[in-house]
This record gives C-alpha cells, sequence and structure tokens, in this order.
C-alpha cells in the first residue's frame, strides 16, 4: 500500500501525465471566454452577443521548495524520482498540488441585460502533505531512525471529474453585473486518504525490529485492481473523457458566484468559485483500511527497495505484505476546497494596461494566498502580449508570459504562469500552461471602449 501513498505524494505528475487548472492570468482578461469560467458575470465582457467556446487545456503543476529538473533523472529510458535530491530539501512538512483541465465545449449568449451561459469540461486536481520522515525513510532506508519512532501517514487525494455548468448573470446597471452557477459533477476517479490517518514506524535499537502502528483508511473509486496486497495495481486514468461517467453514481454539485465592474479605464472583478462542491462516490469502491500493530524482525527491510532513485510505478511496500487490510465497498464523499478571485485591470493607455489579482485557494483545508502582477500591450488591433509575475505561498516566484489574438472572430489564449521552468526543463507539464480557442458570433453586443473589454450591452442601459 506504500506504493499508493507515494503515488499520492509524490507522483502526481506521472499519475497526471501531460495536462494540468489554475492558471492566474485567465481571471484577469476582461473580454475572454477562458474569463468567464472564474466569474460567471464575465459574460457581460464578451465583446458578440453570442460567443462559442471551443477546446482548450489548461495545466498547473506546484511543488513546494523543490526544483523540478534537480527530482527527475534518467535511468534505463525512463522517468524516474530522485529521493536522494528529495530528502536533502525536503521541510519537516511539504506539499505537492497538481490541477488541470481539458475544457470542451461552451456556449455564452447576452440579451439586453441578461447573459446565460453554459459550458462542459473535465477536471482534476491532485494535492497532498507529507512530512520528510516519509521521505528519509523512502531514500535511506529506516537505518537512520534507530530507537526512534516516526510518523508516515500523508494526507492528500487525487481527484478527476467531468463538470457541466449553466450560468446567469444579470447587468444592473452599464456598470455593474452579477451571476451564479450552477455546476454538475460527475466523478471520474478518485484516490483518497481519509484525514486523521497514523502510520508510525519504530525501529528497536537493540535487535532493529520494527514496530508498525498503523489507524489509515484509504478510499478509492475507478482507480484500484485489487486482489491482495501482493496483487494491487492501479487502473487510474484521471484524463478519460467518457460521456457515461456523467450518469454514473459518483455525483455531485457546486456554485459558483462573481461580480464584474466597469469603471471605462478600470474594471474589477470578484468571484468563489467551487462553492460547497463535493462528490458523493457510490459506484466501483475500493476502500482499505489498516489497522493494529505488527512487529517485523530484520535489519533494514526497505534498503535494498527503495534506493536512491526508484520508479513510482515499481515500488512495492515489503512491510505490509504481510497481513492484509480490512476492504470495503460502502460510499464516502470527498469536498473541493473553494477559491476566491479579488482584481482588475486599468487601462494606462490605449495600447497598455496594467492589472493585478489575489487569489485565494483551499489546500488541505487552508485557505493560501496567490499573487499576480500583470501588464499588457496591445501589438496591433488584433494582438495583444503579456508578461504576468506570480507568488504563491511556499512557491518560489516565477514570471508568465501571454498571448491573446482575436483575427477576425476568432479567439485564441495561450498563457505559462512559468515560462521560466519552462525554458529551463522544456516540460510542459510543469510550466503552467493554459492554451485556448472560442469563436465570437452575431451581432456585436456594444461599444468595446479603449480596452475593448467594456460592457457589451452598454448603450442599452443608459
Amino acid at each position: 500500500m506504500m506504493r499508493a501513498l507515494l503515488s499520492i505524494v509524490l507522483g502526481l505528475s506521472p499519475l497526471c501525465t501531460g495536462l494540468t487548472a489554475q492558471n492566474l492570468t485567465a481571471p484577469l482578461l476582461a473580454g475572454s471566454w477562458q474569463s468567464t469560467y472564474h466569474n460567471p458575470a464575465m459574460v457581460h465582457f464578451l465583446p458578440q452577443r453570442v460567443t462559442l467556446g471551443l477546446p482548450g487545456v489548461a495545466n498547473d503543476l506546484r511543488l513546494q521548495n523543490l526544483q523540478y529538473g534537480d527530482l527527475f533523472v534518467e535511468e534505463n529510458g525512463r522517468r524516474v524520482l530522485d529521493f536522494m535530491e528529495l530528502a536533502r530539501v525536503a521541510n519537516e512538512q511539504n506539499t505537492v498540488q497538481d490541477v488541470y483541465g481539458i475544457e470542451t465545449l461552451g456556449l455564452a449568449v447576452q440579451a439586453g441585460r441578461l447573459g446565460l451561459s453554459i459550458y462542459h469540461r473535465l477536471r482534476a486536481q491532485g494535492e497532498a502533505e507529507y512530512g520528510r520522515d516519509l521521505v528519509e525513510l523512502v531514500a535511506r532506508g529506516n537505518a537512520p531512525f534507530i530507537g526512534q519512532t516516526v510518523e508516515l501517514a500523508p494526507r492528500g487525494q487525487v481527484i478527476s471529474f467531468q463538470e457541466v455548468g449553466l450560468g446567469v448573470s444579470y447587468a444592473l446597471s452599464d456598470k455593474i453585473a452579477i451571476g451564479g452557477r450552477l455546476k454538475y459533477l460527475a466523478g471520474t476517479s478518485n484516490i483518497q486518504v481519509v484525514n486523521g490517518g497514523s502510520l508510525r514506524l519504530r525501529t528497536g535499537a537493540e535487535n532493529y525490529a520494527l514496530t508498525l502502528e498503523q489507524e489509515l483508511t484509504v478510499n478509492t473509486s475507478n482507480a484500484l485492481v485489487y486482489e491482495s496486497l501482493d496483487s494491487v495495481s492501479f487502473d487510474y486514468n484521471p484524463s478519460r473523457l467518457a460521456l457515461g461517467d456523467l450518469a454514473t453514481g459518483n455525483t455531485g454539485l457546486a456554485f459558483d458566484l462573481g461580480v464584474a465592474v466597469n469603471l471605462d479605464r478600470l474594471r474589477l472583478t470578484a468571484s468563489v468559485v467551487d462553492l460547497g462542491a463535493s462528490i458523493d462516490w457510490r459506484d466501483d469502491i475500493t476502500s482499505l483500511r489498516f489497522t493494529g500493530t505488527d512487529v517485523f524482525t530484520g535489519l533494514d527491510l526497505l534498503e535494498n527497495l527503495l534506493r536512491d532513485t526508484v520508479s513510482l510505478e515499481t515500488a512495492v511496500d515489503s512491510l505490509l505484505l504481510t497481513y492484509e487490510p480490512e476492504r470495503s465497498s460502502e460510499g464516502y464523499t470527498t469536498e473541493i476546497g473553494p477559491s476566491f478571485y479579488v482584481g482588475g485591470e486599468y487601462d494606462i493607455t490605449d495600447a497598455f494596461t496594467t492589472g493585478a489579482m489575489l487569489v485565494l485557494e483551499d489546500r488541505l483545508g487552508k485557505l493560501q494566498p496567490a499573487v499576480v502582477f500583470m501588464g499588457r500591450y496591445a501589438i496591433t488591433e488584433w494582438l495583444r502580449m503579456g508578461v504576468n509575475v506570480n507568488y504563491r505561498a511556499d512557491i518560489r516566484t516565477n514570471v508568465g508570459l501571454h498571448l491573446y489574438a482575436t483575427p477576425g472572430r476568432v479567439q485564441i489564449f495561450a498563457s505559462s504562469d512559468k515560462f521560466i521552468t519552462l525554458l529551463s526543463t522544456g516540460n510542459t507539464s510543469l510550466a503552467g500552461v493554459r492554451l485556448g480557442l472560442a469563436l465570437a458570433l452575431g451581432q456585436r453586443a456594444g461599444p468595446l471602449g479603449r480596452s475593448r473589454s467594456s460592457f457589451a450591452s452598454l448603450p442599452e442601459y443608459r
């Protein structure tokens, strides 16, 4: 079962291969389809009465206190994690978070003061907190802990689900619009370490006997093929996009609320997304509960198994092969924490715009701040490029780039919140990349003003 724990804690990138959706630039880009995902009231900034959202992807992997390039090495043609380096730089407590989205189709319509929107997308996110002792044990075995008792249990989960959002917004005046959105969540897969668990390992000073005290529960849905602890495998594909998953017993609801303000050159936005979000898992459940105390004899059982580097796909914990956990197929519920957005843009000139946003994200039950400062320049009438500086708590500040092009009725959005990481690693799954398309259809909703982002229906309200 240690393989499952390690995969949750340190294997979020291998599990969620390739794609990851908390891009800090999109919420500020008034007039873009992508901004409406973060605030349903932003529909009133769209330039045409009808906007068709086209497929897009979003990716954001965050490792606390770590440099990505130092942790992964090539070994026999495989990309494996260097646990010795991880042990060297790990803090007493560490977090890892990986979120991504696959946007399929959406539609927004403005009719006078009223705005309606609907969309579908796949979302996946993983987050975990782990201690230095767990990394030390994996990297060096239990020899450094002779005569000690260490707590190894992590916290966290990996969850993927399809989301269908139906939004309604209303322009109270020519300056203020409010909006709300109801979201149907259809769970695709989940791996969850239940909060409050404990996994304590003691190495005896005299005979090096290992005592494992455990009170730990791992819930899974559509993720685990289990026969016994010596026959455990993952059947986990968080990128799976199947229409059949919309009609299973794994369902939930969430709400978004937002307000948008237009003051000519100044535009302000505030919103909360994923309010009250949760999913009840009822189908294809495998829950494993580890309880009691087990004593093992012998020197450093993990030494030969987990050396300096190890592939997360093949790591197996021999400590837990000697007993079977309690197995259950009872349903359970997972919660998805909300995110809060407050920020705005200001047109310094007709061509140059600056902006800033504060984001509060729920990470393992705690609200953590993120801040972005942005500058964007209109190179031509239809092409704008910008630079943004991003800060998240306990994660190194990074510089990003973004591009927004509107040739004809096509909208093209491309952004990387971690452009420096992209240059240093060449790996888009680590670089906070977001790509998206949309089509502006029908009549213009109204003059867009100096910034091309004013409320679409302004003239009708005066």
